[in-house]
């Protein structure tokens, strides 16, 4: 059963931290994205990735640590040739610093990252994988079919790197959200508590790409933050003062930034009625919001313990 609330702190509650980090830059044209829209409008969006900080068992361990989403690669020629040639549509576009020389610079090891979590397997969100070859990743359920059988949509950024995990000894796909391990939390249907202890829930945000997964972190007794992906990249959908964007291709063939809109539109109704909850402050952050990372980029690496 869903509810409105989301479950209070347990006796000796875990709280973690979240620093985002820039992952480079790409320029999205409205048009594609919102309805209606300026058809000559574009904005040059960040692609963000977050470093999430959890305090270990009972504060004895290491803190451990986490990384949701790697923003785009380092390089240009590290991307296959399908996907430097869509780049060059979303001009201008920023690649590097990495985010394992971001968290270099900032004085944290890329190999003291326990866990990755992609929200989904589009190129300016998988990054560089080989960067964290110690570190556990997490896909959400269908993304690996992606790898080896593609989507079957001909769009150019529908494209998907087989050998995107050289180099990474263990990825793990979440399993199918219609298993008991997924539970309903607040507005959400499924969620999975990641490390057992309430503090960090991985969200089942259907819509947007096969295995799009949001997640939702507790900062504080009634303090969290939800961190969206791709579940929109304008705040005008998610408030309702936009509607998704469709357009018609060279081929007559209906087209939308997400798969499935209809869901992509229900996952941004729970996403909306959590951000509504007045017991419990909520910070949504999607991966492109421009203008929350313009006004927060105080709180980002390498601004990490200085």
């Amino acid at each position: 059963m869903m509810h409105n609330t989301l479950p209070p702190p347990s006796a000796g509650q875990n709280y973690v931290s979240v620093t985002p980090i820039n992952g480079g830059k790409i320029t999205l044209p409205e048009k594609s994205f919102v309805f209606p829209s300026d058809p000559e409008a574009v904005v040059t969006v960040p692609s963000l990735s977050f470093l999430i900080a959890h305090p270990g068992v009972d504060g004895r361990r290491r803190p451990r640590y986490l990384l949701f989403d790697l923003g785009l690669r380092g390089r240009l020629q590290d991307y296959m040739k399908d996907q430097q040639s869509h780049l060059s549509s979303r001009v201008p576009y920023e690649l590097g610093p990495s985010v394992a020389q971001s968290l270099g610079n900032s004085g944290l090891n890329p190999d003291h990252i326990d866990t990755v979590i992609l929200s989904h397997l589009h190129y300016d969100h998988h990054g560089d994988p080989g960067d964290f070859p110690r570190a556990q990743f997490f896909v959400g359920p269908g993304s690996l079919k992606l790898l080896s059988d593609g989507l079957g949509i001909n769009a150019s950024h529908q494209v998907f790197d087989p050998d995107l995990f050289h180099g990474v000894s263990r990825v793990s796909e979440l399993p199918s959200p219609s298993t008991p391990l997924w539970q309903p939390l607040g507005p959400f249907k499924a969620t999975l508590d990641l490390l057992h202890d309430g503090s960090i829930y991985v969200i089942d945000a259907p819509g947007h790409l096969p295995g799009h997964i949001n997640l939702l972190c507790r900062l504080g007794p009634k303090e969290w933050m939800y961190l969206g992906g791709d579940s929109c990249h304008d705040l005008r959908l998610l408030s309702g003062e936009r509607e998704i964007a469709t357009w018609v291709d060279a081929h007559g063939h209906r087209g939308c930034i997400h798969v499935d809109k209809d869901r992509a539109e229900e996952t941004l109704s729970r996403i909306w009625s959590l951000q509504q909850m007045t017991e419990v402050a909520v910070e949504v952050v999607m991966a492109h919001d421009v203008h929350w990372w313009e006004t927060n980029q105080y709180r980002a690496l390498p601004a990490l313990g200085h």
